[in-house]
């Protein structure tokens, strides 16, 4: 099978780096598209990311979306042919005809706006308190290569409401991966629409520092949800 790896919109692709080395060293293929010149279509990124990746989709591809790029799923899986399985990781469930600052509380989404420059958000690592990346990435080479790459976000593209996808939940082959505490509600949810989920104690970007529990997790999943 081959793994096709989704960055949120608020990082880049070297998120996946160590999980792709890992799946390599054990036989699996992985890739991992760079996805932040789709951001600058704004309001069509649903549609330009949707168009990238399901160029790249086979009958053996399966999709891992993390955090943020869970929202882009319906896009992705609606215009690919063959249809792929899914894995969300530690990811926001699709939120049709929602933006992507609806699913924040207001007051965070207002802040979120507030803080913007030239109609483009902060960079997602300013958003965390001080010292969080540092202690859940240690290694300074690795904090500094996911800051470089987190871009700045249009706000039409946080703005625009995803697509329309009804019955999605019935239409997706899909898992949910649960990496940190934030994202116990999401979990939970993709418990109550039936798929095979797996929890355990790590934080949002443990694809980082723990690559060989989430590839175990990954292959575990996939053949469950098969």
């Amino acid at each position: 099978m081959h793994f096709l790896l989704v960055h949120t919109p608020f990082l880049g692709p070297s998120v996946w780096a160590t999980l792709v080395a890992v799946l390599a060293r054990d036989g699996h293929s992985a890739s991992a598209p760079d996805l932040r010149a789709g951001l600058e279509a704004g309001a069509g990124a649903y549609e330009a990311i949707g168009y990238q990746l399901s160029a790249i989709v086979t009958e053996r591809t399966v999709i891992v979306a993390h955090s943020g790029a869970g929202g882009l799923i319906p896009s992705i899986r609606g215009s690919s042919s063959p249809k792929p399985r899914i894995v969300f990781l530690d990811a926001l469930l699709p939120h049709p005809d929602r933006s992507w600052l609806q699913t924040l509380p207001p007051a965070a989404a207002e802040q979120l706006v507030s803080l913007a420059l030239d109609g483009r958000a902060a960079a997602w690592p300013t958003w965390l308190s001080a010292g969080y990346l540092s202690h859940i990435l240690p290694r300074l080479e690795t904090r500094e290569a996911l800051v470089a790459e987190a871009p700045r976000v249009p706000l039409s593209f946080l703005r625009a409401r995803a697509p329309p996808s009804h019955d999605w939940a019935k239409r997706l082959d899909s898992a949910y991966l649960q990496l940190s505490p934030a994202y116990k509600a999401e979990a939970d949810a993709a418990e109550r629409l039936g798929w095979p989920v797996v929890s355990y104690p790590g934080h949002h970007l443990s694809m980082i520092t723990d690559p060989e529990r989430v590839a175990r997790s990954l292959l575990s999943l996939t053949i469950e949800s098969a």
